[in-house]
């Protein structure tokens, strides 16, 4: 199966290479997810600002619920973890 490359510093564009220092400032250290995300900037950009409004507490699902839809999606998409 054909993997996609990560992308950082200059191969990523000016939105990814935003959201990467971001998220380097939050969590510590560039996230794979974000690096495979640059390819495609849109869905990047829409993925990162939806994580951010979950992550605020503000929203009127549960962590109950996030939790089992991340594993979903992690299921459907092959994660193995």
């Amino acid at each position: 199966m054909t993997r996609v490359r990560s992308l950082e510093g200059r191969e990523a564009g000016i939105a990814a290479r935003i959201i990467q220092f971001l998220l380097k400032m939050n969590v510590g250290k560039n996230i794979n997810p974000i690096k495979v995300q640059a390819h495609a900037t849109r869905p990047m950009i829409a993925n990162f600002i939806t994580n951010a409004i979950m992550g605020t507490g503000k929203t009127a699902i549960g962590n109950d619920l996030r939790e089992l839809v991340k594993i979903r999606a992690a299921a459907r998409n092959g994660c193995p973890f």
